[in-house]
């Protein structure tokens, strides 16, 4: 398969890498990223949910998948799935588990045997899978989900300038097919590209100094060819270039940071007594724009000087559920600015700058 955006380069040789599956493991090592994950929309049947989701080429059969709850169990604990893609459930294909609680969520995870996916050819390849199933006892009629992400990436070595070299495919879109929606990198040691965020396809990677970008992807993933070619700019440069926080990292730190409170009807009172206005700052222990809004933003010395004066309060939306649906809230992070009599003067969802920062507090 052709990526249509890459365009031979004259003078460049093709280089071809075979690749093999990997999972993460204590001898293979694991990846710093993963995938969203995906969802399989469930329906009730016969006092189970059951669902089926595609993997593999157009004319698979889809995953079938059923959860159920033993044993008088008030929580999802078992699931089936047909990891042989023959249509039924084996009683190898049935595991159990311990739901637990998570900030007053009721997760069920699984890690199952590997789903086969069908290749170009007669055979199958293994697929691993890690499933969750998480239920909200405050929304019982909500709709069931079902989650799911590849564990795994494919990986070979190869030959760049007379010295080894490691190519890493990953799917970014799971749908157990290779193409340019994924992601690759080079490096020239495993712990360098186990490391490394990946690119996806349709971008080059570095090795060296020099830029490559592929120029054929088998969609079963047992290989790619790259070759080298000229960007027009430097692997510094480009770095500098993309690092969506760069000004945020240069901006001039304050000698302490916003001085967040953790109580939230302390912090209204308080508002109220002293007649100021009060930021309430929505997240969660899992997200990654909240936490690095408090390392880059929350320390800078625009903002510290726009909150003199603003009452500011942490709200884990996780925990506070009562808060998230008074206020509508249904990202982290998302931050509201109220008058001290409550009323709602702005609100901003997702990351935001410094410069975008001290002029929500400023205004």
């Amino acid at each position: 398969m052709l990526i249509s955006a890459i365009v031979a380069a004259v003078g460049f040789e093709a280089i071809t890498a075979s690749l093999k599956p990997y999972a993460p493991g204590p001898e293979t090592g694991s990846l710093r990223w993963s995938p969203k994950g995906a969802a399989v929309e469930l329906k009730e049947e016969n006092g189970a949910l059951t669902g089926s989701f595609a993997l593999g080429p157009k004319d698979s059969a889809g995953v079938m998948v059923r959860l159920e709850k033993t044993d008088g169990s008030k929580w999802v604990n078992r699931m089936l799935v047909d990891l042989n893609r023959d249509g039924k459930f084996d009683s190898e294909e049935t595991y159990n588990c311990t739901p637990s609680e998570r900030n007053g969520n009721w997760w069920s995870s699984f890690t199952t045997g590997d789903v086969m996916v069908p290749t170009k050819g007669e055979s199958m390849r293994n697929y691993p899978i890690s499933f969750w199933f998480v239920e909200d006892p405050s929304k019982p009629d909500a709709a069931k989900t079902l989650r799911w992400s590849r564990r795994g990436w494919h990986e070979g070595t190869v030959e760049i300038g007379g010295k080894p070299a490691v190519v890493l495919i990953t799917e970014s879109v799971m749908d157990g097919v290779f193409d340019q929606r994924d992601a690759w990198f080079l490096a020239r040691d495993r712990k360098a590209l186990l490391a490394a965020m990946s690119r996806g396809m349709e971008d080059h990677a570095w090795l060296d100094g020099k830029a490559y970008r592929l120029t054929k992807i088998d969609a079963d993933g047992m290989s790619v060819s790259f070759e080298e070619f000229d960007p027009g700019i430097t692997e510094a440069d480009e770095a500098l270039k993309r690092d969506a926080f760069a000004d945020d990292k240069a901006a001039k730190r304050a000698e302490k940071p916003v001085a967040f409170g953790h109580d939230y009807e302390a912090a209204i009172e308080l508002a109220k007594s002293k007649g100021s206005r009060i930021l309430i700052d929505f997240e969660a222990t899992w997200c990654g724009p909240c936490k690095t809004m408090d390392e880059l933003v929350y320390t800078s010395a625009d903002v510290v000087a726009a909150a003199e004066g603003i009452v500011c309060v942490k709200v884990d939306g996780d925990i506070r559920k009562d808060l998230t649906e008074k206020y509508s809230v249904g990202a982290y992070p998302t931050m509201i600015l109220l008058e001290s009599d409550g009323k709602e003067v702005r609100r901003a969802v997702g990351y935001r700058s410094v410069k975008e920062m001290a002029g929500f507090l400023g205004k």
